[in-house]
Protein backbone atom coordinates (compact mmCIF):
# COMPACT_ATOMS: atom_id res chain seq x y z
CA UNK A 1 0.00 0.00 0.00
CA UNK A 2 0.79 3.57 -0.80
CA UNK A 3 1.26 4.51 3.08
CA UNK A 4 3.16 7.37 4.66
CA UNK A 5 6.72 6.41 5.84
CA UNK A 6 7.94 6.57 9.09
CA UNK A 7 9.87 10.29 9.60
CA UNK A 8 13.73 9.18 9.76
CA UNK A 9 14.96 11.17 12.55
CA UNK A 10 18.51 10.65 11.80
CA UNK A 11 20.85 13.23 11.02
CA UNK A 12 20.85 14.24 7.43
CA UNK A 13 24.80 12.54 6.56
CA UNK A 14 23.68 9.24 8.40
CA UNK A 15 20.57 9.17 6.48
CA UNK A 16 22.64 9.85 3.27
CA UNK A 17 24.72 6.86 3.88
CA UNK A 18 22.07 4.59 5.12
CA UNK A 19 20.02 5.13 1.49
CA UNK A 20 23.95 4.63 0.05
CA UNK A 21 23.86 1.55 1.48
CA UNK A 22 20.87 0.57 0.77
CA UNK A 23 21.47 0.50 -3.20
CA UNK A 24 25.27 -0.90 -2.34
CA UNK A 25 24.21 -3.99 -0.32
CA UNK A 26 22.45 -6.37 -2.99
CA UNK A 27 25.21 -5.56 -5.23
CA UNK A 28 28.36 -5.72 -2.72
CA UNK A 29 29.39 -8.76 -3.79
CA UNK A 30 30.75 -7.70 -7.07
CA UNK A 31 32.00 -5.05 -5.65
CA UNK A 32 34.22 -7.12 -2.84
CA UNK A 33 35.23 -9.48 -6.17
CA UNK A 34 35.92 -6.76 -7.93
CA UNK A 35 37.86 -5.05 -5.22
CA UNK A 36 39.80 -8.58 -4.94
CA UNK A 37 41.19 -7.86 -8.65
CA UNK A 38 42.10 -4.76 -8.00
CA UNK A 39 44.53 -5.76 -5.31
CA UNK A 40 45.74 -8.51 -8.02
CA UNK A 41 46.09 -5.46 -10.42
CA UNK A 42 48.27 -3.97 -7.85
CA UNK A 43 50.57 -6.50 -6.35
CA UNK A 44 51.24 -7.20 -9.96
CA UNK A 45 51.91 -4.43 -11.44
CA UNK A 46 53.95 -3.48 -8.01
CA UNK A 47 56.22 -6.38 -8.77
CA UNK A 48 57.61 -4.83 -12.32
CA UNK A 49 59.71 -2.16 -10.99
CA UNK A 50 61.46 -4.94 -8.50
CA UNK A 51 61.70 -6.77 -11.87
CA UNK A 52 63.49 -3.97 -13.76
CA UNK A 53 65.75 -3.04 -10.48
CA UNK A 54 66.89 -6.06 -10.47
CA UNK A 55 67.66 -6.41 -14.11
CA UNK A 56 69.57 -3.33 -14.17
CA UNK A 57 71.17 -4.09 -11.03
CA UNK A 58 72.29 -7.36 -13.35
CA UNK A 59 73.64 -5.51 -16.40
CA UNK A 60 75.58 -2.90 -14.27
CA UNK A 61 77.27 -5.74 -12.24
CA UNK A 62 78.21 -7.34 -15.46
CA UNK A 63 80.52 -4.71 -16.69
CA UNK A 64 81.49 -5.99 -19.88
CA UNK A 65 79.06 -6.88 -22.11
CA UNK A 66 80.31 -10.36 -22.44
CA UNK A 67 79.61 -11.30 -18.77
CA UNK A 68 76.00 -10.49 -18.92
CA UNK A 69 73.64 -13.67 -18.59
CA UNK A 70 71.86 -13.54 -22.14
CA UNK A 71 69.29 -16.38 -20.59
CA UNK A 72 68.82 -14.46 -17.14
CA UNK A 73 67.87 -11.07 -18.85
CA UNK A 74 65.62 -12.98 -20.85
CA UNK A 75 63.77 -14.23 -17.85
CA UNK A 76 63.76 -11.09 -16.41
CA UNK A 77 61.71 -9.38 -20.23
CA UNK A 78 59.26 -12.19 -19.66
CA UNK A 79 58.61 -12.16 -16.16
CA UNK A 80 57.84 -8.54 -16.27
CA UNK A 81 55.93 -9.44 -19.73
CA UNK A 82 53.74 -11.59 -17.98
CA UNK A 83 53.53 -9.27 -14.72
CA UNK A 84 52.24 -6.70 -17.13
CA UNK A 85 49.59 -9.04 -19.37
CA UNK A 86 48.60 -10.50 -16.15
CA UNK A 87 48.09 -7.22 -14.45
CA UNK A 88 46.25 -5.88 -17.41
CA UNK A 89 43.19 -9.05 -17.19
CA UNK A 90 42.98 -8.31 -13.60
CA UNK A 91 42.54 -4.86 -13.75
CA UNK A 92 39.66 -5.44 -16.73
CA UNK A 93 37.88 -7.92 -14.72
CA UNK A 94 38.23 -5.23 -11.83
CA UNK A 95 36.17 -3.04 -13.97
CA UNK A 96 33.96 -5.45 -15.75
CA UNK A 97 32.16 -6.54 -12.24
CA UNK A 98 32.44 -2.74 -10.55
CA UNK A 99 31.49 -1.19 -13.44
CA UNK A 100 28.01 -3.85 -14.03
CA UNK A 101 27.33 -3.11 -10.78
CA UNK A 102 27.59 0.15 -10.64
CA UNK A 103 24.79 -0.14 -13.53
CA UNK A 104 22.72 -2.65 -12.14
CA UNK A 105 22.60 0.56 -9.15
CA UNK A 106 21.67 2.90 -11.86
CA UNK A 107 18.60 0.53 -13.14
CA UNK A 108 17.56 0.19 -9.49
CA UNK A 109 17.58 3.73 -8.58
CA UNK A 110 15.90 4.93 -11.87
CA UNK A 111 13.21 2.36 -10.74
CA UNK A 112 12.88 3.26 -7.71
CA UNK A 113 12.39 7.03 -8.99
CA UNK A 114 10.12 6.33 -11.47
CA UNK A 115 7.90 3.83 -9.14
CA UNK A 116 8.23 6.75 -6.41
CA UNK A 117 6.79 9.37 -8.93
CA UNK A 118 3.56 7.23 -9.68
CA UNK A 119 2.59 7.48 -6.24
CA UNK A 120 3.03 11.08 -5.52
CA UNK A 121 -0.19 13.23 -5.96
CA UNK A 122 -1.54 15.51 -8.66
CA UNK A 123 -1.03 18.97 -6.52
CA UNK A 124 2.90 17.46 -6.20
CA UNK A 125 3.61 17.66 -9.56
CA UNK A 126 1.86 21.00 -10.17
CA UNK A 127 4.64 22.42 -8.29
CA UNK A 128 6.82 20.64 -9.56
CA UNK A 129 8.59 21.52 -12.86
CA UNK A 130 8.77 18.81 -15.38
CA UNK A 131 11.56 19.49 -17.10
CA UNK A 132 13.70 19.41 -13.54
CA UNK A 133 12.03 15.92 -13.35
CA UNK A 134 13.29 14.36 -15.87
CA UNK A 135 17.10 16.27 -15.66
CA UNK A 136 17.22 14.47 -12.28
CA UNK A 137 15.96 11.03 -13.27
CA UNK A 138 18.45 11.09 -16.24
CA UNK A 139 21.49 13.05 -15.42
CA UNK A 140 21.30 13.34 -11.30
CA UNK A 141 21.36 8.95 -11.60
CA UNK A 142 23.97 8.84 -14.19
CA UNK A 143 26.43 11.13 -11.76
CA UNK A 144 25.14 8.78 -9.25
CA UNK A 145 26.48 5.81 -11.07
CA UNK A 146 29.90 7.44 -11.78
CA UNK A 147 29.88 7.73 -8.16
CA UNK A 148 29.86 4.00 -7.40
CA UNK A 149 31.26 2.92 -10.65
CA UNK A 150 34.39 5.04 -11.10
CA UNK A 151 34.55 6.28 -7.68
CA UNK A 152 34.51 3.87 -5.89
CA UNK A 153 37.16 1.88 -8.10
CA UNK A 154 39.30 4.60 -8.08
CA UNK A 155 39.11 5.23 -4.27
CA UNK A 156 40.06 1.28 -3.83
CA UNK A 157 42.56 1.44 -6.32
CA UNK A 158 44.13 4.34 -4.84
CA UNK A 159 43.95 2.98 -1.22
CA UNK A 160 45.18 0.00 -2.04
CA UNK A 161 48.15 1.80 -4.53
CA UNK A 162 49.30 3.54 -1.45
CA UNK A 163 49.71 1.09 1.20
CA UNK A 164 51.40 -1.43 -1.37
CA UNK A 165 53.69 1.26 -2.96
CA UNK A 166 53.91 2.95 0.69
CA UNK A 167 55.17 -0.28 1.83
CA UNK A 168 58.06 -1.18 -0.62
CA UNK A 169 58.96 2.30 -0.90
CA UNK A 170 60.16 1.73 3.06
CA UNK A 171 61.21 -1.82 1.83
CA UNK A 172 63.81 -0.14 -0.31
CA UNK A 173 64.73 3.01 1.68
CA UNK A 174 62.84 4.14 4.98
CA UNK A 175 65.18 7.47 5.27
CA UNK A 176 64.23 8.13 1.56
CA UNK A 177 60.75 7.08 1.81
CA UNK A 178 60.07 9.47 4.62
CA UNK A 179 61.39 12.57 2.47
CA UNK A 180 59.18 11.39 -0.24
CA UNK A 181 56.11 11.24 1.49
CA UNK A 182 56.37 14.56 3.44
CA UNK A 183 54.26 16.78 1.06
CA UNK A 184 51.44 14.15 1.19
CA UNK A 185 49.83 15.67 4.27
CA UNK A 186 49.59 18.91 2.43
CA UNK A 187 47.20 17.24 -0.43
CA UNK A 188 44.46 16.33 3.05
CA UNK A 189 44.64 20.18 4.08
CA UNK A 190 43.72 20.76 -0.12
CA UNK A 191 41.07 17.90 -0.12
CA UNK A 192 39.15 19.64 2.39
CA UNK A 193 39.41 22.87 1.82
CA UNK A 194 37.98 22.48 -2.02
CA UNK A 195 35.83 19.50 -0.82
CA UNK A 196 32.62 22.10 0.34
CA UNK A 197 33.38 24.50 -2.87
CA UNK A 198 32.77 21.66 -5.44
CA UNK A 199 29.57 20.16 -3.74
CA UNK A 200 28.12 23.43 -4.04
CA UNK A 201 29.11 24.67 -7.13
CA UNK A 202 27.74 21.10 -8.57
CA UNK A 203 24.70 21.91 -6.67
CA UNK A 204 23.93 24.46 -8.01
CA UNK A 205 25.20 23.89 -11.63
CA UNK A 206 22.51 20.89 -11.26
CA UNK A 207 19.92 23.13 -10.60
CA UNK A 208 20.40 25.46 -13.82
CA UNK A 209 20.23 22.09 -15.45
CA UNK A 210 17.11 21.40 -13.93
CA UNK A 211 15.87 24.77 -14.78
CA UNK A 212 17.34 24.51 -18.62
CA UNK A 213 15.78 21.35 -19.07
CA UNK A 214 12.55 23.03 -17.61
CA UNK A 215 12.43 25.73 -20.45
CA UNK A 216 13.48 23.48 -23.16
CA UNK A 217 10.49 20.83 -22.41
CA UNK A 218 8.05 23.77 -22.12
CA UNK A 219 9.18 25.63 -25.34
CA UNK A 220 9.44 22.34 -27.61
CA UNK A 221 5.55 21.53 -25.94
CA UNK A 222 4.42 24.43 -26.81
CA UNK A 223 5.93 25.41 -29.52
CA UNK A 224 2.75 25.48 -31.57
CA UNK A 225 1.88 28.54 -29.06
CA UNK A 226 5.51 29.95 -29.69
CA UNK A 227 4.95 30.36 -33.60
CA UNK A 228 1.26 31.55 -33.41
CA UNK A 229 2.16 34.69 -31.50
CA UNK A 230 5.58 35.49 -33.12
CA UNK A 231 7.10 34.80 -29.86
CA UNK A 232 10.12 33.14 -31.10
CA UNK A 233 13.13 35.72 -30.14
CA UNK A 234 11.79 36.58 -27.42
CA UNK A 235 11.69 32.74 -26.07
CA UNK A 236 15.33 32.48 -27.35
CA UNK A 237 15.97 34.81 -25.27
CA UNK A 238 14.51 33.84 -22.32
CA UNK A 239 16.20 30.23 -23.32
CA UNK A 240 19.63 32.00 -23.75
CA UNK A 241 19.19 33.74 -20.40
CA UNK A 242 18.81 30.40 -18.30
CA UNK A 243 21.96 28.49 -21.28
CA UNK A 244 24.20 31.24 -19.61
CA UNK A 245 23.11 30.64 -16.03
CA UNK A 246 24.09 27.18 -16.39
CA UNK A 247 27.20 27.85 -18.13
CA UNK A 248 28.13 30.57 -15.55
CA UNK A 249 27.73 28.29 -12.65
CA UNK A 250 29.42 25.08 -14.63
CA UNK A 251 32.11 27.30 -15.47
CA UNK A 252 32.29 28.39 -11.72
CA UNK A 253 32.96 24.54 -11.27
CA UNK A 254 35.16 24.05 -14.28
CA UNK A 255 37.85 26.22 -12.13
CA UNK A 256 37.41 24.51 -9.01
CA UNK A 257 37.69 20.88 -10.71
CA UNK A 258 40.60 22.83 -12.79
CA UNK A 259 42.56 23.96 -10.15
CA UNK A 260 42.15 21.09 -7.55
CA UNK A 261 44.51 18.50 -10.31
CA UNK A 262 47.35 20.92 -10.87
CA UNK A 263 47.66 21.27 -7.09
CA UNK A 264 47.50 17.57 -6.26
CA UNK A 265 50.21 17.14 -8.95
CA UNK A 266 52.49 19.61 -7.72
CA UNK A 267 52.53 18.25 -4.34
CA UNK A 268 53.07 14.71 -5.81
CA UNK A 269 55.98 16.70 -7.88
CA UNK A 270 57.70 17.79 -5.28
CA UNK A 271 58.37 13.87 -3.86
CA UNK A 272 59.38 13.47 -7.29
CA UNK A 273 61.83 15.79 -6.89
CA UNK A 274 62.76 14.75 -3.17
CA UNK A 275 63.66 11.48 -4.52
CA UNK A 276 65.83 12.52 -7.52
CA UNK A 277 67.78 14.95 -5.92
CA UNK A 278 68.62 12.80 -2.02
CA UNK A 279 67.98 9.66 -3.89
CA UNK A 280 70.71 10.86 -6.32
CA UNK A 281 73.30 12.20 -4.00
CA UNK A 282 73.49 8.77 -2.20
CA UNK A 283 73.80 7.12 -5.06
CA UNK A 284 76.58 8.67 -5.65
CA UNK A 285 78.11 8.14 -1.84
CA UNK A 286 77.27 4.70 -2.69
CA UNK A 287 74.73 4.28 0.39
CA UNK A 288 72.33 3.05 -2.47
CA UNK A 289 72.30 1.28 -5.55
CA UNK A 290 71.43 2.43 -9.02
CA UNK A 291 69.19 -0.29 -8.72
CA UNK A 292 67.31 0.50 -6.49
CA UNK A 293 67.00 4.52 -7.01
CA UNK A 294 65.23 3.06 -10.86
CA UNK A 295 63.06 0.64 -8.32
CA UNK A 296 61.87 3.54 -5.93
CA UNK A 297 61.46 5.76 -8.99
CA UNK A 298 59.07 3.50 -10.32
CA UNK A 299 57.22 3.25 -7.67
CA UNK A 300 57.12 7.09 -7.32
CA UNK A 301 55.62 7.05 -10.75
CA UNK A 302 53.18 4.48 -9.70
CA UNK A 303 52.31 6.52 -6.49
CA UNK A 304 51.70 9.68 -9.16
CA UNK A 305 48.11 8.46 -10.95
CA UNK A 306 46.86 7.12 -7.52
CA UNK A 307 47.57 10.86 -6.58
CA UNK A 308 46.42 12.86 -9.73
CA UNK A 309 43.06 10.92 -9.22
CA UNK A 310 42.36 11.50 -5.91
CA UNK A 311 41.77 15.01 -7.06
CA UNK A 312 39.94 13.63 -9.99
CA UNK A 313 37.69 11.04 -7.46
CA UNK A 314 36.74 13.88 -5.27
CA UNK A 315 35.58 15.97 -7.40
CA UNK A 316 33.49 12.73 -9.29
CA UNK A 317 32.66 11.46 -5.31
CA UNK A 318 31.44 15.53 -4.62
CA UNK A 319 29.29 16.13 -7.54
CA UNK A 320 27.80 12.12 -7.32
CA UNK A 321 26.78 13.16 -3.58
CA UNK A 322 25.38 16.26 -4.64
CA UNK A 323 23.40 14.57 -7.69
CA UNK A 324 22.17 11.89 -4.99
CA UNK A 325 21.00 14.49 -2.66
CA UNK A 326 19.02 15.66 -5.27
CA UNK A 327 17.15 12.66 -5.85
CA UNK A 328 16.54 12.38 -2.20
CA UNK A 329 14.34 15.55 -2.35
CA UNK A 330 12.85 13.02 -4.81
CA UNK A 331 12.44 9.79 -2.47
CA UNK A 332 11.79 11.70 0.68
CA UNK A 333 9.20 13.77 -0.27
CA UNK A 334 5.58 11.67 0.31
CA UNK A 335 2.25 11.87 -1.10
CA UNK A 336 -0.07 14.38 0.65
CA UNK A 337 -2.84 11.60 -0.16
CA UNK A 338 -2.05 8.18 0.71
CA UNK A 339 -3.62 4.86 1.85
CA UNK A 340 -5.08 4.69 4.99
CA UNK A 341 -3.07 2.69 7.95
CA UNK A 342 -3.98 -0.90 7.41
CA UNK A 343 -5.57 -1.21 10.55
CA UNK A 344 -7.90 1.76 9.72
CA UNK A 345 -8.53 0.30 6.21
CA UNK A 346 -11.50 -1.11 5.22
CA UNK A 347 -12.62 -3.84 2.16
CA UNK A 348 -14.60 -1.76 -0.78
CA UNK A 349 -16.56 -4.61 -1.83
CA UNK A 350 -18.95 -4.44 -5.16
CA UNK A 351 -19.06 -1.25 -7.10
CA UNK A 352 -19.45 1.76 -5.45
CA UNK A 353 -22.41 3.01 -3.87
CA UNK A 354 -23.95 6.19 -2.96
CA UNK A 355 -21.44 9.16 -2.56
CA UNK A 356 -22.47 11.75 0.09
CA UNK A 357 -20.40 14.72 1.00
CA UNK A 358 -20.95 16.52 4.14
CA UNK A 359 -20.16 19.89 4.52
CA UNK A 360 -17.18 19.41 2.55
CA UNK A 361 -15.06 22.64 1.25
CA UNK A 362 -11.69 22.71 -0.55
CA UNK A 363 -9.10 25.44 0.30
CA UNK A 364 -5.84 25.27 -2.21
CA UNK A 365 -2.56 25.92 -0.97
CA UNK A 366 -2.47 29.35 -2.60
CA UNK A 367 -5.66 30.35 -0.08
CA UNK A 368 -8.30 29.97 -2.75
CA UNK A 369 -11.12 28.78 -1.44
CA UNK A 370 -12.51 26.21 -4.62
CA UNK A 371 -15.57 24.60 -2.71
CA UNK A 372 -17.54 25.85 0.82
CA UNK A 373 -19.99 23.71 2.65
CA UNK A 374 -21.30 21.22 0.50
CA UNK A 375 -24.01 18.85 0.77
CA UNK A 376 -24.63 16.22 -1.97
CA UNK A 377 -25.85 13.02 -2.22
CA UNK A 378 -25.31 11.01 -5.49
CA UNK A 379 -27.33 8.02 -5.89
CA UNK A 380 -25.90 4.99 -7.45
CA UNK A 381 -26.97 4.41 -10.82
CA UNK A 382 -28.05 8.09 -11.72
CA UNK A 383 -26.69 10.17 -13.83
CA UNK A 384 -25.69 13.67 -12.50
CA UNK A 385 -24.51 16.89 -14.36
CA UNK A 386 -22.70 19.80 -12.81
CA UNK A 387 -23.01 22.94 -14.81
CA UNK A 388 -21.66 26.37 -13.60
CA UNK A 389 -19.74 29.42 -14.65
CA UNK A 390 -15.90 29.06 -15.06
CA UNK A 391 -14.37 29.15 -11.64
CA UNK A 392 -17.83 28.26 -9.72
CA UNK A 393 -15.56 24.55 -8.34
CA UNK A 394 -16.76 21.76 -10.60
CA UNK A 395 -13.70 20.36 -11.41
CA UNK A 396 -12.50 20.88 -8.23
CA UNK A 397 -15.46 19.14 -6.68
CA UNK A 398 -15.21 16.06 -9.29
CA UNK A 399 -11.24 15.90 -8.15
CA UNK A 400 -12.53 15.13 -4.65
CA UNK A 401 -14.29 11.43 -5.71
CA UNK A 402 -11.03 9.37 -6.78
CA UNK A 403 -8.92 11.33 -3.79
CA UNK A 404 -6.72 13.20 -6.18
CA UNK A 405 -7.62 15.76 -3.64
CA UNK A 406 -8.63 15.79 0.19
CA UNK A 407 -11.73 18.22 1.60
CA UNK A 408 -9.93 20.84 3.73
CA UNK A 409 -13.51 20.53 6.16
CA UNK A 410 -15.85 17.92 6.34
CA UNK A 411 -15.93 14.42 4.60
CA UNK A 412 -17.36 11.82 2.04
CA UNK A 413 -18.85 8.40 2.21
CA UNK A 414 -19.34 5.54 -0.46
CA UNK A 415 -21.70 3.49 0.37
CA UNK A 416 -21.53 4.34 3.96
CA UNK A 417 -18.05 4.05 3.99
CA UNK A 418 -15.46 6.98 4.48
CA UNK A 419 -13.58 7.67 1.58
CA UNK A 420 -10.31 8.15 2.97
CA UNK A 421 -10.69 4.82 4.54
CA UNK A 422 -10.69 3.29 1.20
CA UNK A 423 -7.56 1.77 -0.27
CA UNK A 424 -6.27 4.40 -2.84
CA UNK A 425 -5.77 1.09 -5.53
CA UNK A 426 -9.45 -0.37 -4.75
CA UNK A 427 -11.36 3.21 -5.17
CA UNK A 428 -9.25 4.07 -8.30
CA UNK A 429 -9.86 0.76 -9.71
CA UNK A 430 -13.84 1.77 -9.46
CA UNK A 431 -13.30 4.63 -11.41
CA UNK A 432 -12.87 6.01 -14.88
CA UNK A 433 -11.96 9.95 -15.29
CA UNK A 434 -11.95 11.80 -18.89
CA UNK A 435 -10.39 14.94 -18.26
CA UNK A 436 -11.35 17.93 -20.02
CA UNK A 437 -7.67 18.39 -21.95
CA UNK A 438 -7.07 14.24 -22.75
CA UNK A 439 -3.72 12.89 -23.05
CA UNK A 440 -3.08 10.02 -25.47
CA UNK A 441 0.42 8.29 -25.35
CA UNK A 442 2.70 8.11 -28.29
CA UNK A 443 1.13 4.72 -29.28
CA UNK A 444 -1.42 3.31 -31.76
CA UNK A 445 -4.98 3.86 -31.65
CA UNK A 446 -5.50 0.30 -30.01
CA UNK A 447 -2.99 0.23 -27.67
CA UNK A 448 -4.22 3.57 -26.03
CA UNK A 449 -8.10 2.76 -25.88
CA UNK A 450 -7.11 -0.52 -24.66
CA UNK A 451 -4.70 0.87 -21.39
CA UNK A 452 -6.97 0.53 -19.02
CA UNK A 453 -9.01 -2.45 -20.31
CA UNK A 454 -10.03 -5.17 -17.63
CA UNK A 455 -11.00 -8.54 -18.34
CA UNK A 456 -14.55 -8.53 -16.55
CA UNK A 457 -15.49 -5.85 -19.20
CA UNK A 458 -19.07 -6.35 -20.12
CA UNK A 459 -17.44 -4.48 -23.44
CA UNK A 460 -15.75 -5.37 -26.76
CA UNK A 461 -12.98 -2.78 -28.26
CA UNK A 462 -15.21 -2.13 -31.21
CA UNK A 463 -18.44 -1.37 -28.78
CA UNK A 464 -16.24 0.88 -26.95
CA UNK A 465 -15.33 2.53 -30.42
CA UNK A 466 -19.40 3.02 -31.21
CA UNK A 467 -20.24 4.03 -27.80
CA UNK A 468 -17.38 6.99 -28.31
CA UNK A 469 -18.21 7.35 -31.94
CA UNK A 470 -15.17 6.70 -33.50
CA UNK A 471 -15.84 4.23 -35.35
CA UNK A 472 -16.51 6.14 -38.56
CA UNK A 473 -13.44 8.09 -37.83
CA UNK A 474 -10.93 5.10 -38.07
CA UNK A 475 -11.72 4.72 -41.86
CA UNK A 476 -9.90 8.24 -42.22
CA UNK A 477 -6.72 6.97 -40.30
CA UNK A 478 -4.13 5.47 -42.75
CA UNK A 479 -3.90 2.37 -40.59
CA UNK A 480 -7.45 2.37 -38.72
CA UNK A 481 -6.67 1.17 -35.35
CA UNK A 482 -3.06 0.26 -35.87
CA UNK A 483 -2.19 4.07 -36.71
CA UNK A 484 0.37 5.68 -34.67
CA UNK A 485 -0.93 9.07 -33.21
CA UNK A 486 2.38 10.65 -32.20
CA UNK A 487 3.18 12.05 -28.87
CA UNK A 488 -0.11 12.86 -27.00
CA UNK A 489 -2.01 12.27 -30.06
CA UNK A 490 -1.13 15.66 -32.22
CA UNK A 491 -2.51 13.71 -35.99
CA UNK A 492 -5.47 14.04 -34.17
CA UNK A 493 -8.37 16.67 -33.64
CA UNK A 494 -9.57 17.89 -30.48
CA UNK A 495 -12.68 16.13 -30.55
CA UNK A 496 -11.02 12.64 -31.89
CA UNK A 497 -8.87 12.56 -28.72
CA UNK A 498 -11.51 13.10 -26.21
CA UNK A 499 -13.76 10.65 -27.74
CA UNK A 500 -10.71 7.76 -27.70
CA UNK A 501 -10.44 9.29 -24.24
CA UNK A 502 -14.17 8.37 -24.12
CA UNK A 503 -13.60 4.75 -25.31
CA UNK A 504 -10.49 4.52 -23.41
CA UNK A 505 -12.77 4.97 -19.88
CA UNK A 506 -15.54 2.78 -20.51
CA UNK A 507 -13.20 -0.08 -21.59
CA UNK A 508 -12.41 0.00 -17.70
CA UNK A 509 -15.74 -1.25 -16.59
CA UNK A 510 -16.08 1.14 -13.82
CA UNK A 511 -18.56 1.71 -11.59
CA UNK A 512 -18.25 5.52 -11.54
CA UNK A 513 -17.64 7.35 -14.57
CA UNK A 514 -16.25 11.02 -14.38
CA UNK A 515 -17.03 13.27 -17.71
CA UNK A 516 -14.84 16.33 -16.87
CA UNK A 517 -16.29 19.04 -19.83
CA UNK A 518 -15.19 16.01 -21.66
CA UNK A 519 -17.46 16.52 -24.70
CA UNK A 520 -16.04 20.41 -25.46
CA UNK A 521 -14.42 19.77 -28.49
CA UNK A 522 -17.14 17.49 -30.15
CA UNK A 523 -20.69 18.96 -31.76
CA UNK A 524 -24.13 19.09 -30.08
CA UNK A 525 -24.93 16.28 -32.18
CA UNK A 526 -22.48 14.14 -31.59
CA UNK A 527 -22.64 14.60 -28.37
CA UNK A 528 -26.33 13.43 -27.83
CA UNK A 529 -25.33 10.51 -29.42
CA UNK A 530 -22.13 9.64 -26.98
CA UNK A 531 -24.50 10.30 -23.76
CA UNK A 532 -27.70 8.18 -25.50
CA UNK A 533 -24.71 5.69 -25.87
CA UNK A 534 -23.41 6.04 -22.28
CA UNK A 535 -26.91 5.91 -20.92
CA UNK A 536 -27.03 2.45 -22.26
CA UNK A 537 -23.74 0.77 -21.20
CA UNK A 538 -23.96 2.66 -17.46
CA UNK A 539 -27.19 1.11 -16.88
CA UNK A 540 -26.83 0.27 -13.17
CA UNK A 541 -23.86 2.38 -13.01
CA UNK A 542 -23.36 6.28 -11.92
CA UNK A 543 -22.45 8.99 -14.48
CA UNK A 544 -21.35 12.05 -13.02
CA UNK A 545 -20.20 14.76 -15.80
CA UNK A 546 -19.27 18.72 -15.95
CA UNK A 547 -20.26 20.95 -18.78
CA UNK A 548 -20.63 24.42 -20.02
CA UNK A 549 -23.75 23.25 -22.22
CA UNK A 550 -27.03 22.49 -21.52
CA UNK A 551 -28.52 21.39 -24.71
CA UNK A 552 -28.18 17.72 -23.54
CA UNK A 553 -28.93 17.63 -19.69
CA UNK A 554 -32.56 16.65 -20.40
CA UNK A 555 -31.07 12.93 -20.13
CA UNK A 556 -29.47 13.55 -16.79
CA UNK A 557 -31.90 12.58 -13.85
CA UNK A 558 -30.33 15.41 -12.39
CA UNK A 559 -28.56 18.99 -12.34
CA UNK A 560 -26.46 20.88 -9.84
CA UNK A 561 -25.34 24.01 -10.23
CA UNK A 562 -22.27 25.69 -8.85
CA UNK A 563 -21.77 29.26 -7.97
CA UNK A 564 -18.49 30.15 -6.16
CA UNK A 565 -17.97 27.02 -4.53
CA UNK A 566 -21.71 26.71 -3.17
CA UNK A 567 -24.68 24.59 -4.40
CA UNK A 568 -27.41 27.05 -5.64
CA UNK A 569 -29.68 24.93 -7.66
CA UNK A 570 -30.33 21.12 -7.90
CA UNK A 571 -32.67 19.39 -10.13
CA UNK A 572 -34.11 18.01 -12.88
CA UNK A 573 -33.09 20.19 -16.24
CA UNK A 574 -36.81 21.05 -17.19
CA UNK A 575 -37.64 22.08 -14.02
CA UNK A 576 -34.46 24.06 -13.50
CA UNK A 577 -34.95 25.96 -16.67
CA UNK A 578 -38.66 26.84 -16.31
CA UNK A 579 -37.96 28.79 -13.27
CA UNK A 580 -35.81 32.09 -12.86
CA UNK A 581 -32.24 30.81 -11.38
CA UNK A 582 -28.80 30.90 -12.94
CA UNK A 583 -29.40 27.69 -14.36
CA UNK A 584 -31.99 29.26 -16.29
CA UNK A 585 -29.21 32.33 -17.47
CA UNK A 586 -26.82 29.90 -18.27
CA UNK A 587 -29.61 28.08 -21.29
CA UNK A 588 -30.91 31.37 -22.56
CA UNK A 589 -27.07 32.58 -23.05
CA UNK A 590 -26.25 29.45 -24.71
CA UNK A 591 -29.58 29.46 -26.99
CA UNK A 592 -28.46 33.46 -27.63
CA UNK A 593 -25.23 32.06 -28.92
CA UNK A 594 -26.28 29.27 -31.01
Amino acid sequence: MNQRPAIDSRPFEARRLGQLWRYLRPVLPRFLVGAVFLVATNLLALRIPRAIGAAIEHLRAAGDPAAIDVALVEGFALTIALLAVSSAVARILSRILIFNAARIIEYKLRADLFEHLTRMDTAWFQRTSTGDLVSRITNDVTYVRLLYGFGVLHMVNTLVACVLVIGLMFDVNPGLALLALIPYPLMLVVTRLFTRAIYTRTQTAQDALGQLSARAQENLAGMAVVKAFGAEDRESARFRAVSDLYLDRNMALARVRGALNPIMGSIAGVGTLVVLGYGGLQVIEGDLTLGALVEFSNYIVILAFPTLAMGWVLAMWQRGIAAFDRLREILDASPSLADPHPEDALALEGPLGDIALHNVSLTYDDGTRALAGLDLTIKAGSKVAIVGRTGAGKSSLLSLLPRMRDPSEGHITVGGLPLDRLPLADLRRQIAIVPQDPFLFSMTVRENVLLGARSDSTLSLDDALRVACMSGDLDALPNGLDTLIGERGVTLSGGQKQRLTIARAVLTNPSLLILDDALASVDADTERKILEALAQVMTGRTTLMVTHRTNALALFDEVVVLDRGRIVQRGHHDALAAVDGLYRQLTLKQQEGA
